[in-house]
């Protein structure tokens, strides 16, 4: 159990890779403070958690909201004394061209995916500066290392949180604090599954097509990259800070079908 008596916050909990990474949080001795926006799905992670003879507690909160934001740590504090980890998992994706991105939709891209990041940063740092320890896990994207046609803002929010991430592992790694960005692929989600292959006229031939990007020729699942952020989060990486760790099947490291 390497997360044994570890306090862990992870933000957008309620489903896919932030349910699936409280899940095996709690497995591995932490207790989950379950943060998301949607309450009744929130709850159910905690009743699974519970289901598993864990310890988790939900707060509902608008990761893009500092007062929200403030309090979840706050509250966190209060309650256990400490904070040793925090996840940075809420976000949301729109697959759409520049052009015909709205205005609505970039704020919110920008706002859940990196503004949410820099928040939860802003207020646990202080709390972990004071501990001299703590390793916070920050959601980005292979997006975020490069272009994908159709997700030109949320790859700009995405490249936010690798640098951001960067930045605050240097700022911070002198008081113990370990700063890092997970980087999955596509990971069967429901975001995937609705922002993605729901926009396809035929989901299962872009699935298809998407495959033959990825040496690995699957999908990546919630609980491998819930596996990374383990990794991350415990003493075992101990001194990893500052990266940007890929949960991809290769996808960044391959140049794509060009000569199929």
């Amino acid at each position: 159990m390497v997360l044994k008596e570890k306090i862990s916050i992870i933000t957008g909990a309620g489903s896919g890779i932030g349910r699936a990474s409280a899940l095996l949080f709690s497995k591995q001795g932490a207790t989950v403070v379950v943060a998301d926006l949607n309450e009744q799905m929130g709850m159910e992670t905690v009743e699974l958690i519970s289901g598993q003879n864990g310890q988790a507690v939900f707060q509902q909160i608008n990761v893009a909201d500092a007062s929200d934001v403030k309090r979840l740590m706050d509250f966190t504090h209060k309650q256990y004394g400490k904070i040793d980890i925090l996840f940075n998992n809420a976000g949301i994706e729109y697959f759409t061209t520049i052009e015909d991105t709205t205005e609505e939709e970039w704020s919110r891209t920008i706002d859940t995916n990196l503004k949410g990041v820099f928040l939860g940063l802003k207020y646990v740092l202080p709390i972990m500066r004071n501990q001299r320890y703590g390793s916070i896990i920050n959601m980005a994207s292979v997006a975020g290392l490069a272009a994908w046609p159709g997700l030109g803002v949320y790859s700009a929010a995405k490249g936010g949180v690798v640098l951001l991430s960067k930045a605050a592992a240097a700022e911070y790694g002198k008081y113990g604090i370990r700063v890092n960005s997970l980087c999955p692929g596509s990971i069967r989600t429901p975001l995937l599954e609705e922002q993605f292959f729901g926009k396809m006229k035929d989901p299962a031939a872009a699935e298809l097509q998407l495959l033959r990007h990825y040496p690995l020729n699957r999908l990546g699942s919630p609980e491998e990259v819930a596996n990374a952020a383990v990794f991350l989060a415990s003493d075992s990486a101990s001194f990893v800070t500052g990266q940007a760790f890929g949960v991809d099947g290769g996808l960044s490291s391959f140049v794509g079908d060009l000569i199929q």
